[in-house]
């Protein structure tokens, strides 16, 4: 069975090759195992990090104590960069979920990079402004798509992040369970499993070993009345 990773916009395979090894030579290269803490909630960090390899979920609390998921943060893509240029808490909380190769940036040396260098900050911000796009548009499809247009917006995001074609359709690259869907939609567990369950039995998905595999992409899409925007738009 052929398979072929979609193609993605990211912040850092944007750059040239030499602005590239310049951005490596001002960090500090880390290992950081699954579980560890980069950063908390009502944190004042002074780092950002290059993901180069694993996965960091962004999260926030609810006023009622819930964890709900925000951004799953993977190869070539910042994090912490919220706290660039000014002096404001961070409003996330930052775990790595997967084993990962991270570039730790001090603060001010990577605003000063930004300042001097034009591709590098054009690069920023082009991806900064994608990235604020989608989140405002998850946001929306969370508020006015109800629970089941959330739930499909949700699946066709994690295909756009961490999807692989196939001839059976789009595999969503990453072990996933009900318990986590949730969590990027603030619904329950149960909620999910039903909605997984109409999902299969009209043959819209297929799960496999924790993998999802969305075999009709465009009855989602038609759900959510989707447009044409980007795909980077359109990602978890």
């Amino acid at each position: 069975m052929e398979k072929k990773e979609l193609e993605m916009k990211r912040f850092f395979n944007e750059l040239s090759k030499e602005n590239q090894d310049l951005l490596l030579s001002i960090g500090l290269e880390i290992n950081a195992k699954s579980g560890t803490f980069l950063f908390h909630e009502g944190d004042f960090p002074e780092n950002v990090f290059l993901v180069r390899s694993g996965r960091v979920r962004l999260s926030k609390m609810t006023a009622d104590g819930k964890e709900f998921s925000v951004h799953l943060k993977q190869k070539d893509e910042l994090v912490g960069e919220v706290g660039l240029f000014n002096d404001m808490s961070i409003s996330v909380t930052a775990e790595v979920i997967e084993d990962a190769v991270l570039v730790k940036f001090d603060r001010p040396v990577l605003e000063d990079i930004f300042r001097r260098n034009g591709e590098i900050a054009v690069a920023f911000m082009k991806w900064f402004a994608r990235h604020t796009q989608s989140t405002q548009a998850k946001f929306r499809d969370l508020i006015l798509c109800g629970k089941t247009g959330a739930f499909y917006s949700t699946l066709i995001r994690f295909s756009n992040s961490y999807g692989v074609k196939t001839d059976d359709g789009i595999i969503i690259n990453v072990q996933l369970t009900n318990q986590d869907i949730a969590s990027y939609i603030g619904t329950t567990r149960e909620s999910i499993n039903r909605m997984l369950n109409d999902l299969k039995k009209d043959k819209i998905i297929s799960v496999e070993k924790g993998l999802i595999t969305i075999k009709d992409m465009q009855f989602l899409k038609d759900y959510l009345h989707c447009g044409d925007c980007p795909v980077e738009i359109c990602t978890i």
